[in-house]
């Protein structure tokens, strides 16, 4: 289906239904274990692992991505739904913290870039790239695919790609109502620890950590390819930076 850098992908016909092949790239070699760790632990919104070895691994079939049922205007959840149940998840895995970095997940939490964030919220598993490509839905339920590109941060960086990607889809501004509102909806689980003011005056903090921890992911993965496979991407890691510079300027326009 799918060759890149970071992973190759194989679409699995079988008598009981499409099963997938991923291997990923050295950089990246964690995630069959960290799918099955998450299989483990909440299997109602991650993929359901058949087996793992290595960097490779066999997943069963997800359901239908919520970008096709969002093209094909089929009923679906709600972003809303979907952010909320991500913070659910987070808040589940705060505790699990040592674990994910035995296991090798990347370590990007806020003092790694120099940049502490102090508040009530713990560090926790971030999936950089929660969107619509990324969010499958299987029994009418969300279910997040593709955990290569998870770190360990502060939770609220894990945002930045969501809201970046509804502004795209949504086609509203940056910073808009809407916007807000799917915020919202992602802190709501989290006003156990604080106010919902107070966790929006972090939320801002932690956004724009998340276009440094971008960078720092793209520079996992690319730096260590020959040249010219490093041609095509390596732009990425400045326009990472940029954006964390852009969130920093201007902190309200959430999704820029």
């Amino acid at each position: 289906m799918r060759t890149r850098p970071w992973s190759a992908l194989v679409r699995v016909p079988t008598t009981s239904g499409d099963v997938w092949f991923k291997e990923a790239a050295p950089a990246l070699a964690f995630e069959p274990a960290l799918t099955e760790f998450l299989a483990a632990r909440r299997p109602d919104c991650t993929p359901s692992v058949i087996a793992t070895e290595g960097p490779r691994m066999l997943t069963a079939d997800a359901g239908m991505s919520f970008r096709a049922l969002l093209e094909e205007e089929r009923s679906r959840p709600s972003w809303e739904e979907i952010v909320r149940l991500y913070a659910e998840l987070q808040i589940e895995l705060a505790d699990t913290v040592d674990a994910l970095l035995a296991m090798s997940v990347p370590d990007s939490r806020p003092e790694t870039f120099g940049r502490p964030l102090n508040g009530p919220v713990p560090l926790t598993l971030i999936h950089e790239e929660v969107h619509d490509g990324n969010v499958f839905v299987r029994d009418g339920r969300p279910v997040f695919i593709d955990w290569a590109e998870a770190s360990v941060s502060h939770p609220f960086a894990g945002m930045i790609n969501t809201l970046r990607r509804a502004v795209d889809v949504l086609g509203y501004e940056p910073g808009s109502p809407r916007i807000l509102a799917i915020r919202d909806a992602y802190l709501e689980p989290w006003t156990r620890y604080a106010p919902l003011d107070e966790l929006r005056d972090l939320f801002a903090a932690g956004y724009a950590l998340g276009a440094l921890v971008r960078a720092a992911t793209w520079e996992r993965v690319i730096l260590p390819l020959p040249a010219t496979a490093r041609e095509d991407y390596e732009h990425n890691i400045g326009a990472w930076r940029e954006i964390y510079e852009e969130a920093v300027r201007e902190p309200a326009a959430l999704g820029a």
